[in-house]
């Protein structure tokens, strides 16, 4: 009943988020190049439980022709009901004519979060809380060599700092400070029609980085990681999206830059880094149906892993996820969707998700 009651009032404040941000035409003058989504936001997850903030998504064209996609950027501030403080700003820009892709995200947190230790098989009584503070600086510059192929550099640096457990649970503790630096190369296909809501086309990400670790835990290693997606229509408004994705790591790792599952990206339904360890692969699907006018709805399932070595890849137990949403046109120029989610795994694990753009 309380997940019931918790849908039902996160739904209703989805709609009036969207009456709010979409009561006001955009100037005409810039309704061709630039749509600027500012919107109020409550909702729930299992990593923050009900949070408040503000989103503002920017959608634009660098060149207003047909063979340039549209780019966007994001700011999002959260405050949560587990006292978190979240800051983020992202981006993915086309520029003119596609002959470069760049994408960004900077991110800061001071974000009380649980510790289950490592693997899937981490029980529940393993949870720990502990607090930290965050920062993510990550980049990537991808030059067009041929059409939708894009390749060059990426990297990425993660800070863990004033990182506090409340109880002693976790037998392995960690260090205070936990410090991270990625660099490597990206190959990119993206045929898809838009970068936020696809309708059609195809999408493969294939990365190679060196991962170094310094403080107290001074490694490095390779991280390979690949992530394919592919969208058909269905009749005149129905939408199939199918994803799968693999990341490995060859050495260890702080905890924070293991792969993991779930949270909004990697299978909804469960709380955002309940299963951590040097591999990860999930499998997705969800069918999207528009409805009525800007109304639709969206129905999915996935499941996935985590694992050690690829040897365990068909020993280790999967994690099953559905997922079912709701959703509106927000921005009907440039087709962008906001939705909001609810999701189940296993054992009771469920959430809530309101975001712009699909998941995937």
């Amino acid at each position: 009943m309380g997940n019931q009651l918790r849908f039902i009032v996160h739904t209703l404040s989805f709609l009036l988020s969207s009456t709010l941000a979409f009561g006001q035409e955009i100037p005409k003058a810039t309704k061709s190049r630039i749509s600027f989504l500012p919107v109020p936001t409550i909702g729930y997850s299992p990593e923050t439980k009900t949070y408040i903030g503000a989103v503002c998504q920017l959608g634009f064209k660098t060149r207003n022709d047909s063979t340039t996609r549209i780019s966007s950027s994001k700011v999002e501030l959260q405050f949560t009901q587990n006292k978190q403080v979240v800051s983020e700003w992202n981006g993915n820009i086309y520029t003119p004519g596609e002959k470069w892709y760049i994408t960004f995200n900077f991110h800061g947190s001071r974000f009380p979060d649980y510790w289950w230790g490592i693997g899937i098989h981490t029980p529940e009584s393993a949870k720990e809380l502990f607090t930290s503070d965050r920062c993510r600086l990550e980049a990537s510059s991808l030059k067009s060599i041929k059409k939708n192929w894009f390749v060059g550099p990426m990297a990425k640096m993660q800070w863990l700092t004033d990182i506090s457990f409340n109880d002693t649970k976790t037998p392995t503790r960690t260090p205070d400070k936990q410090y991270s630096y990625i660099g490597g190369a990206q190959l990119l296909f993206d045929s898809r029609d838009n970068m936020l809501n696809p309708t059609k086309g195809k999408y493969l990400d294939i990365q190679a980085t060196v991962n170094k670790n310094t403080g107290q835990l001074k490694s490095t290693g390779m991280r390979f990681f690949v992530e394919g997606r592919q969208f058909f229509k269905i009749g005149k408004t129905g939408i199939l999206a199918n994803r799968a994705a693999f990341s490995k790591l060859t050495t260890e790792t702080y905890f924070f830059d293991l792969s993991f599952l779930g949270g909004d990206r990697w299978l909804r339904g469960y709380y955002q880094g309940r299963f951590r360890d040097q591999g990860m692969y999930v499998l997705n699907t969800e069918y999207r149906q528009a409805v009525y006018r800007r109304w639709g709805f969206a129905i999915g399932a996935g499941a996935g892993s985590v694992f050690k070595n690829t040897t365990d890849i068909t020993r280790n137990p999967i994690k099953p996820a559905i997922n079912l949403g709701l959703r509106f046109l927000a921005d009907r120029t440039e087709k962008i969707n906001m939705r909001v989610d609810y999701a189940m795994g296993l054992n009771g694990q469920t959430g809530f998700y309101f975001a712009f753009g699909e998941a995937f």
